[in-house]
Parts: C-alpha cells; sequence; structure tokens
C-alpha cells in the first residue's frame, strides 16, 4: 500500500462500505481490521475525502489515512514475514508484556521515523536501519 490516490479512495471506499454494513471484500480485509482497531477514527471516515488530512481525535492531531496505510503496511509484514525480522520484533514486543497493538504501534511508529526521513532525502527505505532500530526496540513494564 502506498500514500496515493488509489489508497486513499481504497480506504474511503472500505469505510464507507463498513459504515453502509456492506461485506468488505477478502482482499480488503486488512484495512477493516485496521479501522477496527481504531474505532476513534469512525466518525473521521464519514467526512469522506476529508479524513484524508489531519484530525484532531482524543486531544492529539492524527491523519486518519496515514496511521491507517502504515498499519496497513506494517500489518503485511508482519503476516507475510517480509521482511523477516518485522515478526520477530513484533512477537519479542508482545512477549515482553506489551500489548499487540501497542506492540504495532511500536514497530509503526519506527518505520514511520525512517518512511518520512529517507523520503525528505529523496532516498530508498533504508530496510538495515530499520533491523537494527527493531532490534533495539524493547518493553519494559513499570513498575
Amino acid at each position: 500500500m502506498q500514500f496515493d490516490k488509489e489508497a486513499q479512495v481504497r480506504i474511503l471506499r472500505v469505510a464507507g462500505d463498513r459504515l453502509d454494513g456492506k461485506p468488505v471484500s477478502e482482499i480488503d480485509d486488512r484495512i477493516g481490521y485496521v479501522m477496527d482497531l481504531h474505532p476513534e477514527f469512525e466518525e473521521i471516515w464519514k467526512l469522506g475525502e476529508l479524513a484524508i488530512y489531519p484530525q484532531e481525535i482524543d486531544g492529539k492531531v492524527v491523519n486518519p489515512f496515514v496511521h491507517t496505510v502504515f498499519h496497513v503496511i506494517v500489518d503485511k509484514q508482519i503476516n507475510d514475514a517480509d521482511p523477516w525480522f518485522v515478526p520477530v520484533a513484533f512477537d519479542r514486543l508482545k512477549e515482553q508484556g506489551l500489548a499487540e497493538h501497542d506492540s504495532l504501534h511500536a514497530i509503526i511508529s519506527v518505520y514511520a521515523d525512517l518512511y518520512f526521513a529517507n523520503f525528505r532525502k529523496g532516498k530508498q527505505f533504508d530496510f538495515l536501519d530499520y533491523q537494527s532500530r527493531l532490534d533495539r526496540l524493547e518493553f519494559v513494564a513499570e513498575g
């Protein structure tokens, strides 16, 4: 999934189908899964194309479109084990006691930081740096 018009249209179509109670095709099931993880975005999806812009949700400025795309990318990496080190980091974080959704967000945060840093410089995504950062990522429970 990319940050393009096709992804915008697809995400908004899935959101609309879900709001209308229509079944979601299997290929769009991962987008639906991400939407299930973020019920706070449900009202935003009703805005249609305006949902691609940052919105204030629960006192934070969030771009539901960008957040959903990153979720789908990382979720696909975990499910496909491609790259192989992403599900390894995901499982490690969960074993350390971090909730599944929080583990996803931890990895998404690393991916997003690298994505935007490389994008601004016009460079390709650095998978070696991604692996290195995920290898160092850990959860330490408070208390």
